[in-house]
């Protein structure tokens, strides 16, 4: 009997949403970061459609999220060896969600010089603080032509070298 009162328990700890998000791997400083942290990496707006549905969100974009913990494309030009050139850009993200989904993203197509993709980390849904069922942090694609690659409840962003 106690192993079906403990199983329930542990599943609903895992699936509990976190108060923070960790960004580790593969860059300079990882780092927790709480809602008011992303706040003041810079909110953005968008509009977002989830399943047909027009939604308004407030995030921090994926790219300043990155910049925060020091992540950089990595260096160009003629005295750089090949395979450092754009190392940067030879990685991945792949954002985790507390009951286990993922969604994977190149760390070039985070960055807006580098194309149309919009990636962001946001706490507000059609102007209210995300709930227990989606938050407090989701990871949402406005660019994308549908939400496979939306996370809810995020827990970890990682960064993972490619080249090893």
């Amino acid at each position: 009997m106690t192993a079906f009162l403990v199983a329930p328990l542990a599943v609903a700890l895992l699936a509990a949403p976190v108060s923070s998000v960790a960004v580790k791997g593969a860059v300079p400083t990882p780092k927790s970061f709480s809602v008011k942290e992303l706040e003041a990496l810079g909110a953005t707006d968008a509009t977002w459609t989830d399943h047909g549905k027009q939604r308004s969100v407030r995030g921090a974009p994926l790219e300043a999220v990155l910049k925060a913990v020091g992540f950089s494309p990595g260096p160009m030009g003629p005295d750089v060896a090949k395979r450092e050139k754009r190392s940067g850009w030879k990685m991945v993200v792949r954002v985790t969600a507390t009951d286990g989904f993922q969604a994977v993203f190149s760390c070039a197509e985070l960055w807006s010089e580098m194309g149309p993709t919009r990636a962001l980390l946001v706490w507000q849904l059609d102007g209210k603080v995300l709930g227990a069922e989606d938050g407090p942090l989701r990871v949402v694609v406005p660019t994308d032509k549908e939400p496979s690659r939306s996370v809810r409840n995020v827990a970890t962003i990682e960064v993972l070298d490619l080249r090893t």
